[in-house]
């Protein structure tokens, strides 16, 4: 019986391997989304006081002081924005593990615990991008282990830092308090180690931030990954085209944090920050996208790529 539970245990330790494998490899090869690189451009790039002080609501704050450190190490690219999201994958998976120990003991059931937490598609999706969604999902999963061994104090921090890292978060975290409401059946107990310690870890890291945030969310549309990848390689066939020549550039809404994201991560210092300002003209090149891209004929501009709605175009030498 114990060799049978020690070939469970290297099953699910293997498993938790390559689950985290497949997360690296995706994080590492994945171009830029949208979304990652609205976040890089508005909450990362500028300094910590700026950051504070947006008038935009920054919903991921702890991730973003992350995501901030971690570019600050290891320079801007795709792979280090998303290293913190690839930490708390981690921390997940060894609460999953903990968690179905301590239930399952380490037979056949434990490592269906185990692999059911680790490929759940939420999971398989979250961890690979940068994001306060995988955090969240890690810390809540975190604080039922903590619950399990009744540390009540660090399970209510965690609780509170998942709403901190995603405050898309704050109901399944409320969900979560009142089931362990229900686990603890002490009311008193459950508000001063579980209640206080939430509200006071979430509380610290959005009460600044969102007291600032005046202005509406203006987030890009999505695009998918074969489109990023697009824009990608329409990068880097425009570092070809304008060499070390200054170069100003007008994107539409759903390409323009993605331009000023690889324009960061290449240093190309003589490139401007791309705008969305389509209207004026005076831009060396035009990323476009949908309707957008009337503006090559409308302007005579030259077509340097073209992939369905995606367009990169310069203006004519004429």
């Amino acid at each position: 019986m114990e060799q049978l539970s020690t070939v469970w245990t290297k099953l699910a330790l293997t498993l938790c391997a390559v689950i985290f494998g497949w997360q690296v490899y995706r994080a590492a090869i994945q171009p830029v989304s949208s979304a990652e690189a609205y976040q890089y451009d508005r909450f990362v790039r500028p300094t910590f006081r700026q950051t504070l002080a947006r008038e935009l609501p920054n919903r991921e704050l702890l991730y973003t002081l992350l995501e901030k450190r971690s570019v600050g190490l290891f320079h801007l690219s795709p792979f280090s924005i998303r290293l913190p999201s690839l930490l708390f994958a981690i921390l997940y998976l060894w609460s999953a593990w903990r968690i179905g120990r301590l239930l399952f003991g380490s037979g056949p059931l434990f490592f269906a615990a185990v692999g059911f937490a680790g490929l759940i598609p939420l999971a398989v999706d979250c961890f690979s991008y940068a994001g306060g969604l995988g955090a969240a999902l890690a810390l809540q999963l975190l604080t039922i282990h903590l619950v399990q061994i009744r540390n009540l104090n660090l399970a209510g921090t965690c609780l509170g830092l998942s709403v901190a890292a995603c405050l898309g978060f704050a109901i399944p975290a409320a969900v979560l308090a009142a089931l362990l409401l229900v686990y603890i059946k002490q009311w008193d107990l459950w508000a001063d180690r579980i209640l206080v310690p939430a509200c006071v870890a979430a509380l610290v890291f959005l009460v600044l931030p969102l007291s600032h945030a005046h202005a509406s969310p203006e987030l890009p549309p999505a695009i998918t990954v074969s489109e990023a990848a697009w824009l990608q390689s329409a990068l880097h066939l425009l570092r070809s085209d304008a060499g070390s020549n200054h170069a100003r550039i007008a994107a539409s809404a759903a390409a323009e944090p993605i331009v000023n994201f690889y324009r960061a991560e290449y240093r190309m210092s003589h490139w401007e920050r791309a705008e969305r300002n389509l209207v004026n003209g005076g831009f060396d090149y035009y990323f476009l996208v949908g309707a957008d891209t009337e503006l090559a004929d409308q302007r005579h501009l030259v077509v340097l790529s073209r992939d369905g709605d995606f367009l990169l175009a310069r203006k004519s030498s004429d």
